[in-house]
């Protein structure tokens, strides 16, 4: 099913249920039903398989949970070797499971509504359902337009970066040698990138109060389907009374 069918449309507050509670969530099972929920609510919406730097962030995110986890939390030792002193424990790798599993969810879930809303309208959407906070002061519409600003030019920035890098790549005429060297290519990459960065900025500020730039009034937009709207506010209040 395509992202724009109206089907498709209504798993957004299921995915951001699931976001929620993966979030939220403080036991394995818990987090291995929104992590589920949000996999089929993400392939429902027509979101396809994540590229490989997504499986390898994934990856080395919950090897590092996990590993962390083992090493720093106390409870019942496994029969291996000590790390720095520190040996191994049952609690300890469950805590990083769970975390690895939370993070799952949550990304999952956010690839899964990335395709629902695409590009700033994701920014719209977050805004209409924010929008009754602005009766407390909290400023959606600024948020909105910040959002929407971020959403637009991080490809930009993106690009950017690509070419810096590969403008000191030729410029040292070989591969770099070592973690020092790698380090140093990175930070000679990051200041123009920043300051490319920095002035693209300044330059579209310029250009909104040129232009007289106003706030847009926030979208209502539809409300959903009750169905779909209780089913994401349940799992998400599951998840954070399941705990215990």
């Amino acid at each position: 099913m395509r992202s724009g069918a109206p089907g498709a449309r209504a798993l957004a507050p299921l995915l951001l249920g699931a976001m929620a509670g993966a979030l939220v969530a403080g036991r394995i099972e818990s987090a291995l039903l929104c992590l589920a929920i949000a996999a089929l609510a993400a392939g429902r919406a027509g979101a396809g398989r994540p590229p490989a730097s997504w499986w390898r962030l994934m990856a080395g995110g919950a090897t590092l949970s996990v590993g962390l986890n083992l090493y720093l939390v106390s409870g019942e030792a496994f029969p291996w070797p000590a790390l720095l002193g520190h040996h191994p424990t049952r609690e300890g790798a469950a805590l990083g499971v769970l975390l690895a599993l939370r993070v799952a969810g949550a990304a999952v879930a956010v690839h899964g509504l990335r395709a629902l809303w695409p590009g700033e309208r994701a920014a719209d959407e977050l805004a209409r359902l924010l929008r009754p906070l602005e009766r407390f002061g909290l400023p959606v519409r600024r948020a909105r337009v910040v959002l929407g600003l971020a959403v637009r030019f991080a490809p930009l920035v993106a690009a950017e970066a690509r070419r810096v890098a590969g403008l000191q790549k030729l410029r040292a005429g070989r591969p770099p040698r070592g973690f020092g060297e790698r380090l140093t290519r990175a930070r000679a990459a990051l200041v123009p990138t920043l300051v490319g960065a920095l002035e693209r900025a300044e330059r579209v500020g310029l250009a909104l109060e040129a232009r007289h730039y106003r706030l847009r009034p926030l979208p209502a937009g539809p409300a959903g389907p009750w169905a779909w709207n209780s089913a994401g506010v349940a799992l998400a209040g599951a998840a954070l009374l399941w705990r215990g």
